[in-house]
């Protein structure tokens, strides 16, 4: 693999469309090998109607070569994520590593079914974890980083969480000037 930082995005049926798109553009700016890896060979269409041709299957790739794994949400994708063992035990593996995870909207919940929340600062969409719960802190944030763990709320947070992600991978000079080419309003 190149000296890029590697982005592995798994992508399932029902996946949030704004959330992998979003994301997998602006790390792809910023100079990160971005790889949509689909559970299944195929394309797979998202909740509002996306399709996507993934560049890999699951299956195909080794995800201890890569320096994030995205889980982008959307009920629909999230609940198809969750039925694949391999993934669980990837995600099982790199929490006990300390490696970078990444989840937003409904995919913190995911990761709090399986316990690898427990004890972190998180956020997601409203209604998909519990703020009281004592497994992990819940935040009302756009976006909470705690050490190797970055989640962040929705559709609507997606552009701040993937500039996030390059300020950890990349620096904040990189997150800049990926950013400012954007336009983004300040208001």
């Amino acid at each position: 693999m190149s000296s890029a930082k590697q982005i592995l995005i798994p992508v399932a049926a029902g996946f949030e469309d704004m959330e992998v798109v979003i994301c997998s553009d602006i790390l792809r700016r910023a100079g990160c090998q971005v790889v949509l890896a689909g559970l299944a060979p195929g394309p797979v269409t998202g909740g509002r109607g996306l399709s996507l041709l993934p560049d890999q299957t699951w299956e195909n790739i080794h995800e201890t070569d890569y320096d994030l794994i995205i889980l982008p949400g959307g009920m629909g994708g999230v609940e198809n994520l969750e039925k694949h063992a391999p993934l669980l035990a990837s995600l099982q593996q790199r929490t006990r590593r300390g490696a970078l995870i990444a989840a937003l909207c409904a995919a913190p919940g995911l990761l709090a079914r399986q316990q690898l929340l427990d004890n972190r600062h998180v956020t997601a969409y409203p209604g998909v974890l519990d703020p009281l719960s004592r497994q992990y802190h819940y935040e009302n944030s756009a976006v909470v980083v705690d050490g190797p763990l970055i989640t962040s709320r929705g559709p609507g947070t997606a552009m701040d969480f993937a500039l996030t992600l390059v300020e950890i991978l990349l620096g904040p000079e990189k997150r800049q000037e990926t950013e400012i080419p954007l336009q983004r309003s300040t208001y």
